[in-house]
């Protein structure tokens, strides 16, 4: 079966992919969507004293995602599309999912994190699914780590119990057993897309959840285990037989997360591993043309296997936005070489893995609730 990527599904899932399709078409409406954002007063290198600093990086970068937050209560993140001559904006809920992440694995920004959180929980069938047809497993895998890392009741976030949802998406449709349908109900077949992502989401959120009757059955970690390629790393799309899916290319995106999610799961994942390793840059930087997202999943992969990430780590904060820069950029990762739109979709990913955190380990517990702005030199009159 051919299979197509459906940009409303990938939208929803990952901010990786936004920024892959949308990152000329976000610089149309930034300025539209700056303008209401200002989490925080108004950073001015004139008035150091008023802010919170740090020297720390994934502090910075988390400080910046609390300050790009949008909307009346500054609490979510748009993005937007082409469509025609008209530029469609969304809510990004899956971006918005991964900055308070980075908030919560940096340890700080937690009156931003707790807004958005509050958000996503209102929202939370826009994201996850309005019924058990539509149900969305990778969404919800991510909600789950929101709510474990926020302390919030995976049984009834916003009202709605991610496991149970979830657990009503496995093998069902059509799905093999151990997989989660990743379609709405009625879907057309030339419509379906089975992303590795989000198999390996919702493996890895039921692999956090601190009740030990919620975590994934062996099924769904033997499923997400068999769409392994020869040598380690893992496609972009579950087929039917993994050898097809793999011909297309192992993606390291995807193997990011799937390695997370199987050691969540207390699966093996020592090939993965060698196979991430073997295909890291001389600089550090992950994927044919390095940038923030890949380098940060990998980061986080590495992390998990007990791996050293020293050029990794030094490649993301050389891609971190300095003193040099305007105030309201700095703390930012750009995704690859010039600051533009695409980095507060780098950033929202980029900050957990300068933190050192895979996505399993990450928790609010003991976080500041400021969002502090990079400690830089008093600039002189």
């Amino acid at each position: 079966m051919t299979h197509i990527r459906r940009i409303a599904a990938v939208a929803a899932l990952s901010a990786v992919a936004v920024a892959a399709l949308g990152t000329a078409t976000a610089a149309a409406s930034s300025a539209t969507a700056a303008a209401s954002r200002a989490t925080e007063p108004p950073i001015s290198a004139h008035h150091p004293a008023t802010r919170t600093t740090t020297s720390r990086p994934a502090a910075a970068a988390a400080g910046y995602l609390a300050r790009q937050l949008t909307g009346r209560h500054h609490d979510h993140y748009d993005g937007s599309y082409l469509s025609g001559k008209r530029t469609i904006v969304y809510v990004n809920y899956g971006e918005t999912a991964d900055a308070i992440l980075s908030m919560d694995a940096a340890g700080v920004a937690q009156r931003a994190a707790a807004r958005a959180t509050r958000y996503l929980e209102k929202h939370v069938r826009a994201y996850a699914g309005h019924s058990a047809a539509t149900y969305a497993p990778g969404p919800i895998g991510k909600l789950l780590l929101v709510a474990e890392a926020q302390h919030v009741d995976v049984h009834s976030f916003g009202g709605l119990n991610l496991v149970s949802a979830l657990d009503s998406t496995e093998g069902v449709r059509g799905a093999a057993g151990g997989e989660f349908q990743q379609n709405p109900k009625g879907t057309p077949a030339k419509y379906d897309y089975f992303s590795t992502v989000s198999q390996a989401l919702a493996v890895l959120g039921l692999a956090d959840s601190p009740h030990p009757a919620d975590r994934p059955d062996a099924a769904a970690v033997t499923f997400l285990a068999g769409q392994r390629c020869a040598g380690g790393g893992y496609p972009t799309e579950l087929l039917s037989s993994p050898a097809a899916a793999c011909a297309a290319g192992k993606d390291i995106d995807s193997t990011g997360y799937a390695i997370q999610a199987l050691l969540a799961a207390g699966s093996p994942a020592t090939a993965d591993l060698s196979w991430l390793r073997s295909v890291e840059h001389p600089n550090g930087g992950f994927d044919h043309s390095a940038n923030a997202n890949s380098t940060a999943l990998a980061i986080q992969a590495l992390v998990a296997g007990g791996k050293r990430v020293g050029k990794p780590e030094a490649w993301l904060v050389a891609h971190q936005v300095g003193c040099s820069a305007p105030a309201d950029r700095r703390g930012a990762v750009k995704f690859q070489g010039t600051y533009d739109a695409s980095a507060l979709l780098a950033t929202s990913q980029a900050g957990a893995a300068l933190a050192g955190k895979p996505l399993a380990a990450i928790d609010k517990a003991g976080a500041r609730a400021a969002a502090p702005v990079l400690s830089c030199p008093a600039v002189r009159k």
